[in-house]
C-alpha cells in the first residue's frame, strides 16, 4: 500500500512547482541599472577611469552597449550616475560605521570619532575612484556638467547628515564652515596621499585636524565675529590650483648639496 503524503507536504510541492512571480518592467529596469553602476563602480576602483569604456561596464554587468544606452544617453551620464552610486555607498558605510560608536559617549568622544570615520571614507578605494572621475571632469566639459549636480546634492546630503548625528551643533554658526575645512582639506590629503602614502604625516594632520573642529565647534561661541554661515558644494581637491602647504610632521630636510 503506498505511504500517504501529508496535505502540507502536498502543498509545498504544488508551491514549489509554480512559475517564478514575474518582475515588473520596472523592477527589471532597475535591477539593470545596478547592475550596469555596480559594473561601472569596480571598473574604475580596480581599472581607473582610462579603461572604464562602455564596452568595458555593459561586458562586466552582463548586457549589451545598447542596454547601457537605454539607461544612459551617454557615456558622461553613466559615469556621474557612478559618482552618485559610490558617494551613496561612502554615506552609507560611514553611517553603518558611525552607529557601532557609543552613543552614550559625550559630544568631544563623538566629534573626535565621526572626524575619524570621515578620513576612513576618503582613504577608500571608492572615493579614489570618485577622484578619478573629478579629475577626468576637468577637460570633459559634459562630464563636468554632470559632476557638478552630483556633487551639489552629496554636500547637502553630507550636512544634513551632520546635522543629524550631531543635534547639538546643528544650529551652531561655525558648523558649514568648519564642514567645508574638514572636506576640503580630506580631499587634499587624499590626494597626496596617492603619490606620498605615510601613515604617519596623515595621522598627525588628521589629530590637528579634530583638534582645529573641536576648538572651533565645541568652545563658547564667539560674538560679534563674522562667519559664513551658507557653506559652498565642493568639487574636490583635484580640479583646484594645488598649493603647497608645510609638514607638520618631524620629517627633516635634506641639507643643501645633498640628495632628497
Amino acid at each position: 500500500m503506498p505511504a500517504v503524503t501529508p496535505a502540507s507536504t502536498r502543498a509545498a510541492a504544488h508551491r514549489s512547482r509554480r512559475p517564478p512571480e514575474r518582475r515588473t518592467q520596472e523592477e527589471r529596469r532597475a535591477t539593470t541599472r545596478h547592475a550596469l553602476l555596480d559594473a561601472a563602480s569596480a571598473c574604475l576602483i580596480e581599472h581607473g577611469y582610462a579603461a572604464t569604456t562602455t564596452t568595458a561596464i555593459a561586458t562586466r554587468a552582463g548586457v549589451s552597449q545598447g542596454a547601457l544606452f537605454k539607461h544612459f544617453p551617454t557615456k558622461a551620464d553613466v559615469l556621474a550616475q557612478t559618482a552618485e552610486h559610490l558617494y551613496r555607498r561612502l554615506v552609507a558605510d560611514y553611517l553603518d560605521r558611525f552607529d557601532a560608536l557609543d552613543r552614550e559617549a559625550d559630544l568631544p568622544t563623538r566629534l573626535d570619532g565621526g572626524i575619524r570615520l570621515l578620513w576612513q571614507m576618503f582613504e577608500s578605494a571608492a572615493w579614489t575612484a570618485t577622484l578619478d572621475l573629478t579629475a577626468a571632469s576637468r577637460t570633459d566639459t559634459e562630464l563636468n556638467d554632470r559632476m557638478e549636480d552630483v556633487v551639489v546634492v552629496h554636500a547637502a546630503r553630507l550636512r544634513a547628515h551632520a546635522a543629524r548625528l550631531f543635534p547639538e551643533l546643528a544650529d551652531h554658526p561655525d558648523l558649514p564652515i568648519t564642514l567645508d575645512l574638514l572636506f576640503e582639506t580630506m580631499q587634499g590629503m587624499a590626494l597626496s596621499r596617492i603619490a606620498d602614502p605615510d601613515a604617519t604625516h596623515y595621522r598627525v594632520l588628521l589629530d590637528h585636524l579634530v583638534d582645529t573642529a573641536t576648538l572651533r565647534l565645541l568652545s563658547p561661541r564667539r560674538t560679534g565675529h563674522p562667519t559664513r554661515t551658507t557653506a559652498r558644494p565642493t568639487r574636490g581637491a583635484a580640479d583646484r590650483t594645488t598649493r603647497t602647504t608645510t609638514r607638520t610632521t618631524t620629517r627633516t630636510l635634506p641639507a643643501e648639496g645633498e640628495r632628497p
